[in-house]
C-alpha cells in the first residue's frame, strides 16, 4: 500500500479508537429484574441466601461480599436455574451493612454486573463501595485486541485462501502484508484473553496476569471460546500461507476459513439472536464472504502493481468468483439486519442503527469502487493498459482502507443494544425526566428506565444563577417515604457527555419515588434539589 494509504488507514484506526473510548457502557441483553431481599433491605437476622432474578438465562461469573469495614470475600456456592441465581452466604454475618457485588454473562457472551446492598439489624454509618464500570483502559484494550484479530482473520486468512485459489501470484509485498496480518491477529488473540477475563470478573488492570483472569477470559464466556477458535484459525492460516504445495495450501486454507466462520458464529449479538437456525448460518456465511472479498485485495493489488502473466490470471480468477461472494454477503447481511434492526425507523432512532448506517455507507463506497474496478478498469488492465492497471491498483488500496474503517466501526456494536432487544421490552429503555430548582440552582433529572427494578439516575443541565455549573460533587438519593423505604444514596460520577450518573439502584416497588440531588456548588455551599419520579410496575 502507498504511504498515503497507510496514513489514512492509521487515521481511521485512531478515530474509531476515540469513538470507542468515549462510548457509553455496554447494554447486554440480560438485566436484573428482582432480588430477594430487595436492594437496601434491613433484615432482623442474617439471610442464608440471596436470590437474583434476570430477564433471560445467565451464567454466574463471580460474587463478592463486602462489609462496611472494607473486608471482602469471594463466594463460591452459587446455584443457577434458568433466569435465577441463588448465592449462599457465609454463616455468622456481623451486624451492619453488606454489599453483594455480582457479575454474570448473558447468552450473547457479554458480562454484566451490579451490586445489592442489605443491612442486618441496622444500617452502618458508611456503606461498602460498589464496583464501578469496567475501566476505560480495559475497554480500550478489548477494542484494540478485537481489531487486530479481525484484521488478521480478514486480511490474513482471506489472503492465504486467495493464494491457494490463484497459485503463483504471491508477490513479496503480498507475502509480507498477509503474514503481518496473521501475526498481528495472533498477538491480538493473546492480548484479548486477559482483557476479557478482566471484563468478566470486574477485576482491575493490575491483575491481568493472574490465573483466574486468564481462566475467565478463556472459559467463562462464549467470547473466550470464539477467541480460541479465532486463534486456531489464524495458526492454520499461517501454516497454509507458508506452504508451497497447492493441494496442501488449499486444504489448510479451507480449514482456516471454516474455523474463522465458526468463531464469528459462536458469540455476539447476531449469533445469539433468535431464530438461531437462521442467524448462526447467516453470520457464518457473512463472515466467509467478507474474508474472501477483503482478503483477496492485498495480494491482488500487489500482483497488479507488479504486472505480468500472474497478475492477468489473478485478475481473471477474482473477477469470476467475486459476484457470487458479493451475492452471499448481500443476502446474509439482509437476514442479519432484518432480525437485529427489527423496524426501518430504528436505523435512525437507535445507536445500533446509526452504527449500521455508517457501516453500510462505507460498504456502499467499497461496492462503488468494486463496480468501477470490474466494469471500467479490469478489461483494459488485462489487455496490458499500464494506466488502467495503475488506477486499478490504487482503487484496490482505497478498498482496503475502507475495509479497515468498517472493521473499526464494528467494535462500536458491543456498546449498543440491537433494536430487537429494545422492541422486546421497550419500557426498559424509556426515560422519564423532571426539572428541579432550588434557590438559584437548577438541573434536569432523569431516571432510566422508569419501571421498578434496576435503575440509574442522571443529572444534567446543571446551572447556577442561569449559567452552566460544573459542581464539585453530586449525590443522588431515591426513597419511598410512604412505605418507609430508603433513601438509597449514591455518589454520581461525571460522564464524558457532561452529565452525572448515579447507578446501582434496585427499586422493589412501583409508584412515586422521591428523588433528591444534592449539588456541591463550592467548598462552602451545597443545594438539594427535590422532585418525584412516577415509576411503573415491572413486567417479566
Amino acid at each position: 500500500m502507498p504511504a498515503g494509504a497507510l496514513k489514512k488507514a492509521a487515521a481511521a484506526f485512531i478515530v474509531a479508537a476515540i469513538l470507542f473510548t468515549g462510548g457509553a457502557p455496554a447494554f447486554a441483553h440480560a438485566q436484573l429484574i428482582a432480588s430477594d431481599p430487595p436492594d437496601g433491605a434491613v433484615l432482623p437476622q442474617p439471610p442464608e441466601t440471596l436470590t437474583l432474578k434476570f430477564s433471560e438465562p445467565v451464567s454466574p461469573l463471580v460474587a463478592r461480599l463486602s462489609n462496611s469495614r472494607g473486608r471482602t470475600q469471594a463466594l463460591s456456592d452459587i446455584g443457577v436455574k434458568d433466569k435465577t441465581i441463588v448465592v449462599r452466604l457465609p454463616a455468622g454475618l456481623e451486624q451492619g451493612t453488606h454489599l453483594l457485588s455480582w457479575r454474570v454473562t448473558s447468552s450473547d457472551g457479554h458480562p454484566i454486573g451490579g451490586g445489592l446492598l442489605f443491612s442486618i439489624g441496622a444500617p452502618s454509618a458508611s456503606a461498602p463501595a460498589a464496583a464501578g464500570q469496567t475501566e476505560p483502559a480495559i475497554r480500550t484494550g478489548i477494542w484494540i485486541a478485537r481489531f487486530l484479530i479481525i484484521c488478521g482473520l480478514v486480511f490474513g486468512i482471506g489472503g492465504a485462501v486467495f493464494r491457494s485459489l490463484v497459485a503463483g501470484t504471491a508477490t513479496p509485498a503480498a507475502m509480507c502484508f498477509v503474514s503481518t496480518a496473521l501475526v498481528a491477529g495472533l498477538a491480538g488473540a493473546t492480548v484479548l484473553i486477559p482483557f476479557q477475563g478482566l471484563d468478566a470478573l470486574g477485576a482491575p488492570l493490575n491483575s491481568a496476569f493472574s490465573f483466574d483472569v486468564w481462566n475467565a477470559g478463556l472459559w467463562a464466556m462464549s467470547y473466550g471460546h470464539a477467541t480460541l477458535a479465532a486463534a486456531i484459525a489464524l495458526l492454520i492460516g499461517l501454516a497454509a500461507f507458508q506452504q508451497s504445495r497447492k493441494r496442501t495450501t488449499g486444504i489448510l486454507g479451507g480449514l482456516a476459513l471454516l474455523t474463522a466462520g465458526l468463531a464469528f458464529a459462536s458469540a455476539g449479538h447476531a449469533a445469539s439472536a433468535p431464530p438461531k437456525w437462521l442467524m448462526i448460518p447467516a453470520v457464518f456465511v457473512h463472515t466467509v464472504a467478507v474474508l474472501l472479498w477483503l482478503g483477496a485485495l492485498a495480494p491482488l493489488g500487489a500482483a497488479i502493481a507488479c504486472g505480468g502473466p500472474d497478475a492477468v490470471f489473478a485478475l481473471k480468477r477474482f473477477s469470476n468468483f467475486i459476484p457470487a461472494i458479493i451475492g452471499a454477503l448481500f443476502v446474509s447481511g439482509i437476514a442479519i439486519g432484518v432480525v437485529q434492526v427489527h423496524t426501518p425507523s430504528a436505523l435512525l432512532t437507535s445507536n445500533y442503527g446509526r452504527v449500521l448506517l455508517i457501516k453500510l455507507g462505507l460498504v456502499a463506497a467499497m461496492l462503488l469502487l468494486a463496480a468501477v474496478n470490474r466494469y471500467a478498469l479490469t478489461r483494459p488492465a488485462i489487455k496490458g493498459d499500464v494506466v488502467a492497471a495503475r488506477r486499478l491498483s490504487r482503487s484496490i488500496a482505497a478498498e482496503i482502507i475502507l475495509g479497515i474503517a468498517v472493521i473499526c466501526v464494528l467494535g462500536l456494536w458491543r456498546f449498543t443494544p440491537p433494536p430487537r432487544v429494545v422492541a422486546a421490552n421497550p419500557a426498559r429503555f424509556e426515560v422519564q425526566q423532571v426539572s428541579v430548582a432550588n434557590e438559584d440552582v437548577s438541573a434536569l433529572l432523569s431516571i432510566h428506565p422508569p419501571i421498578a427494578g434496576p435503575v440509574r439516575v442522571e443529572v444534567s443541565e446543571v446551572t447556577a444563577a442561569g449559567k452552566p455549573l460544573v459542581p464539585l460533587g453530586v449525590i443522588v438519593e431515591l426513597g419511598k417515604p410512604s412505605y418507609g423505604i430508603g433513601p438509597f444514596a449514591r455518589q454520581a460520577k461525571a460522564s464524558d457527555r457532561g452529565t452525572y450518573i448515579a447507578g446501582g439502584y434496585l427499586l422493589p416497588l412501583d409508584g412515586f419515588w422521591v428523588v433528591r440531588a444534592t449539588i456541591l456548588v463550592s467548598d462552602f455551599r451545597s443545594v438539594t434539589l427535590t422532585n418525584v419520579f412516577d415509576v411503573r410496575k415491572a413486567t417479566d
